[in-house]
């Protein structure tokens, strides 16, 4: 019987959370025992890439995350954007142009993850105005003056600040409730 998305998704967290589990080997031995349509089995795939990819195996990232098979649009859209961030982190940014013109054209019809991965990778990699059109587009929803942000708007909130800085752009109202949020998130 397959494990439910809530039972996956606390075993990738007890694997990614004990340093001394090797993520990847249970990682591999549960999608072994998984069907292409069982719920979690892409967040399995993604463990595996992810860590393959942090490993310095690209290759082996992006042909892990070709075993999707059938998925929804949304985690198509993490999908390309992960495979952008692997492409542009291991020095093949040509390769992930294509890509990251498709991801823009969708651009705030992206699932908040991807947006977050793309503009991470692009901050990452210097290209710092791009990386803050993609946080802000994480910011679609927020009202800077009259909304608190939500855990994933914090986190657009907190990259877009750090790239305005690294920018030397001046702070605006975005800017004023990223630094609220750090100040809350301290004061806990």
């Amino acid at each position: 019987m397959a494990l439910s998305l809530e039972e996956v998704e606390d075993l990738i967290d007890s694997w990614e959370l004990d340093p001394r589990v090797d993520t990847v080997v249970p990682a591999h031995q549960l999608l072994a025992t998984m069907a292409v349509g069982d719920p979690g089995r892409i967040d399995v795939l993604q463990v595996i890439a992810d860590h393959q990819s942090m490993r310095g195996d690209v290759d082996a990232a992006l042909s892990t995350l070709d075993q999707a098979g059938a998925a929804t649009d949304e985690e198509n859209d993490v999908l390309q954007a992960m495979r952008v961030s692997y492409l542009i982190g291991a020095g093949r940014g040509e390769e992930a142009e294509a890509l990251l013109r498709e991801l823009r054209r969708r651009g705030s019809n992206l699932p908040r993850e991807a947006l977050e991965r793309v503009a991470e990778t692009l901050e990452e990699s210097g290209r710092l105005r791009e990386a803050m059109r993609w946080f802000t587009l994480g910011l679609r929803d927020l009202h800077p003056l009259e909304d608190v942000p939500d855990f994933d708007e914090e986190q657009a909130l907190i990259g877009r600040r750090r790239v305005r800085v690294a920018l030397e752009l001046p702070p605006d109202h975005y800017d004023a409730l990223a630094l609220a949020t750090l100040d809350r998130r301290r004061a806990r």
